[in-house]
């Protein structure tokens, strides 16, 4: 089944359908990189402060949430 039948030939006004090898699929739709600025990664930086910020604060909410409900 791997090897194409004589009498299967494509014909001259249709060229053969040419499939995308192993590691190939997708190879057009890939991101192209772009380059990283310092504001970007300031940006970057301080997203992630403001968010271990609000899960501390969440953290913090919930434990005297829970010794005020104990006591």
């Amino acid at each position: 089944m791997t090897k194409p039948d004589a009498d299967m030939k494509d014909p001259p006004s249709r060229p053969r359908d040419v499939r995308a090898g192993p590691g190939d699929a997708g190879a057009s739709d890939r991101p192209v990189h772009r380059e990283e600025t310092p504001q970007d990664r300031r940006d970057g930086n301080r997203a992630t402060r403001l968010f271990l910020w609000l899960v501390g604060v969440g953290f913090i909410t919930v434990f005297v949430l829970n010794i005020v409900a104990l006591v």
